[in-house]
């Protein structure tokens, strides 16, 4: 199961370590950019964007370092079997703590993030790369407190996204609730809107009751989605694995039907 991880030789997409500013944080932010190894070569084409967010005690550079990301989805690539795409990185801390995930504060937090996004991150992507810019060439996924921040994100701006995966990580029914009135009353939102809803989590993560939990919610409202369920917690080892899992779902044009 190693094996997609490691370094092959296979052509290489490009890591690049960039930045913005912040106007909700007033503060300069870090950003890490996947581009596929393709994406020197053809300087007209525009590329599908997958924001991949860190979990709880991460930074921007994890899902490169620990998780990665380079390296699986050069394999995957090279095999044919996902999209060549571009991945943003961002650093998920919002700077004023993080809540417990089962809480209404998380909401919160979840919410300046998803702010953050539409506001500064995805307009300073799309100005500096090449990326196509609708809501069926961009999704969003993330482990731990970046879970929670891709669905959050993903259900305030179904205009925007149209693929989330959660890794280890769930909302609360409260949360939907409160939050999203709109998809808890008209559940078909979601599976009208959503090509791709996938949840990931270890059988002894400490989350494991609040993620099914959150499965539950979704088979009560009758709304579509995946899951994968591994052994071993919440770790980054799960973590890959999922991600590996998810890359070759997304941007494609039969996943709806699948």
């Amino acid at each position: 199961p190693n094996a997609i991880y490691t370094v092959r030789d296979v052509p290489h997409g490009q890591v690049t370590y960039t930045g913005y500013h912040s106007e909700a944080l007033k503060t300069y932010r870090p950003l890490l950019v996947y581009t596929p190894a393709e994406y020197g070569q053809n300087p007209d084409k525009k590329y599908p964007v997958f924001y991949l967010i860190s979990g709880t005690t991460d930074t921007e550079e994890t899902w490169f370092k620990v998780g990665r990301v380079n390296a699986i989805l050069d394999n995957l690539i090279a095999e044919g079997k996902a999209e060549p795409m571009i991945v943003v990185m961002p650093y998920g801390y919002m700077m004023h703590g993080t809540p417990t995930p089962a809480s209404m504060s998380a909401a919160e937090m979840y919410n300046d993030f998803a702010t953050e996004l539409t506001s500064a991150i995805m307009p300073f992507v799309e100005k500096n790369f090449r990326t196509i810019n609708d809501r069926e060439s961009r999704a969003i996924a993330g482990f731990s407190r970046g879970g929670g921040q891709s669905l959050y994100s993903a259900f305030a701006n179904l205009d925007k996204f149209a693929w989330v995966a959660s890794y280890a990580a769930f909302l609360t029914d409260e949360m939907i609730e409160k939050k999203f009135p709109e998809i808890d009353q008209k559940p078909e939102t979601l599976n009208n809107q959503l090509r791709l809803l996938w949840y990931g989590v270890g059988n002894s993560d400490f989350l494991y009751n609040d993620v099914t939990a959150n499965w539950k919610y979704l088979d009560r409202k009758g709304i579509n989605y995946k899951k994968k369920e591994t052994t071993g917690g919440h770790t980054w080892m799960n973590a890959k694995y999922f991600l590996s899992e998810t890359l070759p779902l997304l941007f494609k044009p039969t996943a709806a039907e699948t």
